[in-house]
């Protein structure tokens, strides 16, 4: 009797890496901006992907958490993209109510949220306000957890106390 030899195929290793999302948030224009990030695998930086979803400051935290995780989830890989680096091209900017970066700058207040592991378990949320008195405030929170507890973890962390709020 012959026995067959098997050749076993070794699966590719999936590729895991560290999501990110880039949130800005108006209280003068009552707007949250998600802007969803891409990565250049080859260069290896990030940049926002061009459609930006723009929902209302006093949307239910439900509707908040929701729009947060559908847009973490649209990070993607890209191969030579060139990014120009014109203010003209950049989508955040494109989507808001301000024509320009200084009026950006003054009336959006920025969070960047990463992944944390390469299996994203957890979402960092860190304040990048750039105040004068130089404090980032960082929270951190379960992937799994229900939208409402996520939209409100974002409000809370812009609504802080500790923040003077740019004027």
């Amino acid at each position: 009797m012959k026995i067959k030899s098997l050749i076993f195929k070794v699966p590719e290793p999936e590729l895991k890496i560290r999501k990110r999302l880039t949130i800005y948030i108006s209280e003068k224009h009552s707007e949250i901006i998600f802007a969803p990030l891409s990565k250049e695998i080859n260069a290896g930086y990030d940049f926002e992907q061009e459609i930006c979803e723009i929902i209302d400051l006093k949307s239910s935290t439900e509707i908040i958490g929701e729009a947060f995780k559908r847009n973490f989830n649209k990070f993607n890989i890209s191969e030579n993209k060139k990014v120009s680096g014109k203010i003209n091209d950049w989508p955040a900017l494109q989507a808001s109510k301000e024509k320009t970066k200084v009026g950006f700058e003054k009336n959006y207040s920025r969070f960047n949220v990463d992944g944390l592991t390469e299996h994203n378990l957890f979402f960092e949320i860190k304040t990048a306000l750039c105040y004068p008195i130089e404090i980032e405030l960082t929270t951190t929170i379960s992937s799994a957890c229900e939208n409402s507890s996520l939209g409100q973890r974002l409000l809370r962390l812009y609504n802080c106390d500790i923040c003077d709020k740019k004027k």
